[in-house]
């Protein structure tokens, strides 16, 4: 079983330019403490109240952009997916930040990255451009609607579904609300509520709700319940969360993800909440390995 991370990004940047010699590692060092600090925090941040939700999210937003400056390159998912045991990634582009032909170009060069392509309401014939990422090797399309600001009705979002439905790709839809207007023009976007009547429309098309709803994972698992072709990401969700999503949709209905590098080395602590389920029996070994690799398997082909 190969097995892979289906949430990544890299950046075009060139981190050299900020850090000369050995700073670099040494600040990835000295990091390791506030991000794993960070990463403990998280997933309890919905407990909050409104209010505190709010001020933690727009803060949190700001954190990630020093760190990217620590790992977000190509060589850096490389190493983080070696010390990680992870075999395949799905690096997904985020226009204008990640171009699509950037990642297009990176998943050329290597086996072991899957392309998933995310066309800005922008592009006039998004169905069009679509189909010519599949044809320079895309084999996913990522709807945003927190950065798009569209809603299910759109008639940009609805042609690229049609198209994608005809190409039989899988679709992955950035879901839930983090209340930072620093990230996200449109952070409300995203509710998966919004989009539920999607997951009927166009039953031929595998929808991966991505962060699985983020501060309202209970919504995402309500629709993977009810609907055969929706299927959950696990990252930013914690442990418990990841075991509740396996025992309402099904192991099968359950993908691994990580949204490396944000908030760095979360390739890692996304398995480690895989594994801990296991060992504190609340899924089985064969869920895990459903999770890890064989769903990804079942949807993108062992290719």
């Amino acid at each position: 079983m190969q097995t892979t991370d289906f949430h990544v990004h890299v950046f075009p940047f060139r981190p050299d330019r900020y850090f000369p010699g050995k700073t670099r590692e040494i600040a990835r060092f000295w990091s390791k403490p506030v991000s794993k600090a960070l990463h403990s925090v998280q997933p309890w941040l919905r407990l909050l109240p409104p209010v505190g939700k709010r001020v933690f999210d727009e803060i949190g937003s700001l954190l990630p952009a020093p760190m990217l400056l620590l790992d977000s390159t190509f060589e850096d998912l490389k190493q983080a997916m070696q010390d990680a045991l992870v075999d395949r990634a799905v690096i997904v582009a985020h226009p204008s930040i990640i171009p699509n032909e950037f990642i297009l170009d990176l998943a050329a060069q290597s086996d072991h990255l899957i392309a998933a392509v995310n066309i800005p309401p922008s592009e006039t014939h998004p169905a069009e451009k679509l189909r010519e990422y599949v044809g320079r090797g895309a084999r996913i399309l990522k709807i945003h609607p927190a950065s798009d600001g569209l809603g299910s009705d759109s008639l940009h979002y609805l042609a690229l579904l049609e198209e994608a439905q005809k190409l039989k790709l899988p679709v992955i839809l950035h879901t839930g609300c983090m209340e930072s207007h620093t990230l996200y023009k449109f952070p409300y976007a995203s509710d998966v509520k919004k989009f539920v009547s999607w997951f009927a429309d166009f039953p031929e098309l595998t929808f991966i709700l991505s962060h699985m709803n983020y501060h309202d994972p209970d919504a995402a698992m309500e629709c993977a319940e009810k609907h055969s072709n929706v299927l959950l990401d696990t990252s930013w969700q914690p442990t418990e969360t990841i075991a509740e999503a396996v025992r309402r949709a099904g192991a099968r209905s359950v993908l691994f993800a990580s949204d490396w590098p944000l908030l760095g080395n979360n390739m890692k602590i996304g398995i480690n909440r895989i594994q801990a389920a296991v060992q504190s029996q609340m899924i089985s070994e064969e869920d895990s390995f459903l999770i890890l690799g064989q769903n990804a398997e079942r949807i993108l082909g062992k290719s």
